[in-house]
């Protein structure tokens, strides 16, 4: 007879159900703790960094741009999602970033290639963005203040390669979207006006002139499009006086002198706290025109010289790159974070005037570039013939006077940027190396525009990454793919199929 089988359940039904029990209590109390978690981080909202090289990782700048927002900012993205997938991707994804670290961003997306109606109806609202239904771009409003930044301004691109004729690309190498967006914000919440004046009557470059050289259209269009500033020329030959409220821009002279009757309004402005952006002209183009006179009695020596750096890869006749930029200065700190350089045509030397006062309350020069130590300056002579001093030498500086250093300048203070070159902004070099950013920091510093955005933010570097491998490393990878690692699986297998046959 067969003996009975006298095996026992592992468990008994007891242990069963204690087992069931406690795994759904561990079930609950795990639920309840992801509950009370959520709770918590909605009333306390904590978001971390976990890479210097994030693409969404928020400037300090603008940081502080956002904690100083009081009212609520209605920011629409306008946009042909499928048109641009990679700039749609890249400002959306920055402006989410914008609302999660502040409540008063309101961002809506519409895309109004799928939406018509939706865009139609957002489009009657705004009867001034009618002609721009076709057009993608961003809109930022605050208590009726618009601010609009088009997909054009948003992105930086290599024509490098192009202009060789290497490729037929023309790859996207920055995003200047924390750039505008940031001033953009700005620009709707703070409504003190500031007006822009260029000096006419001389022949300086013309803010006017949009397609030829040496205008000044692009920089004017910076002005009102990225920094909300309106402008007008002025001539100051007439009875016209310069409002104290203001910034006087003086673009390279080349035709005639400033009259003393001028240069006495000029300096009437500046020493009532005026501001003033002062580029003479090339010696190749007359040399002193007057505006020389008026920044030595601030202390400033423009150099009747032409400054060439064979150290610095030049793109043409008579242009340098700068060498060295103050990395102290909050116009220039930034780039030399970023280890950015300024373009320069024929540019003169600028320094402070060695009989400067050096009273306490004498005007503070600071310089902002440089060239290297073998630059080589020419200076004509009556003669004829040119004498040579080697160099660095400085190519701009910043005056100021009636501040407190380390505290932002409000009205008041007398702040000039004198610049060794007037061609560094006109239509044609403005958007090389570094000059846009550049021109934009210097006006943000000279209309005394709040800490938050001295330091220029700059556009962000998309990186590309390019992995280059041998024949014989594609070669090892191939058969890592296709044999080595299906033969691992089929290997693994084959043993546990043996293990369980035994």
């Amino acid at each position: 007879m067969a003996a009975k089988n006298s095996t026992k359940p592992s468990f008994s039904a007891g242990n069963r159900l204690l087992n069931g029990f406690n795994f759904c209590l561990s079930i609950i109390a795990a639920v309840a703790l992801l509950v009370m978690a959520n709770y918590l981080a909605s009333g306390y909202p904590k978001r971390f960094e976990w890479t210097n090289n994030s693409r969404w990782q928020l400037a300090p700048q603008t940081t502080r741009v956002l904690e100083t927002l009081t009212n609520d900012i209605n920011v629409t993205v306008f946009f042909d999602a499928k048109a641009e997938p990679e700039v749609f991707g890249l400002t959306t994804g920055l402006l989410k970033e914008y609302s999660l670290r502040s409540s008063h961003v309101k961002v809506k997306i519409i895309d109004y290639a799928r939406f018509p109606g939706a865009a139609e109806g957002f489009l009657s609202k705004y009867k001034h963005l009618d002609s721009l239904k076709d057009k993608d771009f961003v809109l930022f409003e605050n208590e009726g203040r618009p601010k609009v930044v088009f997909a054009n301004q948003l992105s930086d691109y290599d024509f490098k390669r192009l202009m060789a004729g290497e490729t037929n690309a023309i790859p996207r190498i920055a995003f200047k979207g924390e750039l505008l967006f940031s001033s953009a914000l700005f620009s709707v919440t703070h409504a003190r006006p500031f007006k822009v004046f260029f000096l006419t009557g001389h022949g300086e470059h013309d803010p006017e002139n949009s397609s030829q050289d040496p205008g000044y259209g692009k920089f004017a269009s910076l002005l009102t499009d990225e920094s909300n500033i309106q402008w007008e020329k002025i001539s100051l030959q007439s009875t016209n006086e310069l409002p104290s409220d203001s910034l006087l821009i003086i673009a390279g002279p080349i035709k005639s002198q400033i009259l003393d009757s001028e240069r006495e309004k000029i300096e009437t402005f500046l020493k009532q706290g005026g501001r003033m952006l002062a580029m003479p002209n090339s010696v190749l183009q007359g040399g002193n025109s007057g505006l020389e006179k008026i920044l030595a009695k601030w202390g400033v020596e423009v150099a009747n010289n032409l400054i060439a750096d064979d150290d610095q890869y030049t793109v043409g006749p008579n242009t340098l790159l700068t060498a060295a930029l103050n990395p102290e200065h909050a116009i220039t700190k930034p780039f030399v974070a970023e280890q950015r350089q300024l373009l320069l045509i024929a540019p003169r030397s600028i320094s402070k005037a060695l009989d400067a006062s050096k009273s306490a309350d004498a005007p503070k020069i600071e310089w902002l570039a440089s060239t290297s130590p073998n630059a080589v300056g020419q200076y004509p002579s009556e003669t004829g013939i040119s004498r040579e001093r080697k160099g660095p030498f400085h190519l701009m500086v910043t005056v100021e006077q009636g501040g407190i250093k380390g505290v932002n300048a409000e009205r008041g203070a007398t702040r000039i940027v004198v610049i060794g070159d007037s061609l560094c902004f006109d239509n044609q070099v403005l958007d090389k190396a570094a000059n846009h950013y550049f021109a934009n920091a210097v006006i943000n510093w000279l209309t005394a525009r709040p800490t938050i955005l001295l330091d220029s933010l700059g556009p962000r570097p998309i990186k590309q990454y390019e992995l280059i491998i041998t024949p014989s490393q594609m070669r090892m990878v191939q058969w890592i793919l296709l044999a080595a690692m299906p033969g691992a699986v089929l290997l693994l297998g084959g043993l546990v199929w043996l293990r369980r046959r035994s």
